[in-house]
């Protein structure tokens, strides 16, 4: 018993089949598999990425936390400082002590300590008072770098200086070869809105 056909159709069926099976093998062989084996390189490829990601994004979010943590330490003491430079209050009676307190530190006193007028602004206001001293250059000078280092913010402004013509300044002022001096200037400090900072 004879497998071919002997009729030209069966012989065509079976060719047909035959070159069926051996595409099915090479598609399978040289196409299906290895597209298989890369798709799973791939697939375990993203999965790692995946893991590593979450890990990360873990990993974040714990040191964010934190460093948001220290910055909102960082910001805290910063508007500590901000409020001893510019409170929000005047604190009139606190800032003539202080400055009176400077002057005593560079051996001289206020003379004179007068008002003036407030300058309103929008975030602060700027509150102005007219000082006068007598004393040697050098004791002004002290005393100015004193007010500068204030716990707030003290600018001398307007500054005039003379040699005073005042005898009994002279003479309780006087040293030797040192001329007395009138210094007259006004010092302005300022004052944060209330609501200011809320505003921010």
């Amino acid at each position: 018993m004879s497998m071919w056909p002997k009729d030209q159709a069966g012989q065509l069926k079976l060719a047909s089949g035959v070159l069926a099976i051996i595409g099915t093998v090479f598609f399978f062989l040289y196409v299906y598999q290895p597209t298989a084996e890369e798709l799973e390189t791939k697939r375990t490829r993203v999965e790692s990425l995946t893991a590593a990601n979450g890990k990360v994004k873990k990993e974040l979010a714990r040191g964010s936390a934190e460093q948001l943590r220290q910055q909102a330490q960082a910001y805290s003491q910063n508007l500590t400082v901000m409020r001893q430079l510019v409170p929000t209050g005047n604190e009139v009676p606190a800032l003539l002590e202080q400055v009176s307190t400077a002057a005593r530190r560079a051996g001289l006193d206020l003379s004179t300590v007068e008002p003036q007028p407030v300058v309103v602004g929008d975030q602060f206001d700027t509150y102005r008072y007219k000082l006068s001293v007598f004393g040697n250059y050098h004791q002004v000078a002290e005393f100015l770098t004193n007010v500068g280092s204030l716990t707030r913010i003290v600018a001398p402004v307007n500054m005039s200086l003379a040699v005073t013509q005042d005898p009994a300044a002279t003479k309780s002022r006087r040293r030797a070869d040192q001329a007395v001096l009138d210094t007259d200037f006004e010092i302005q400090t300022y004052v944060a809105k209330a609501g200011s900072e809320e505003n921010r």
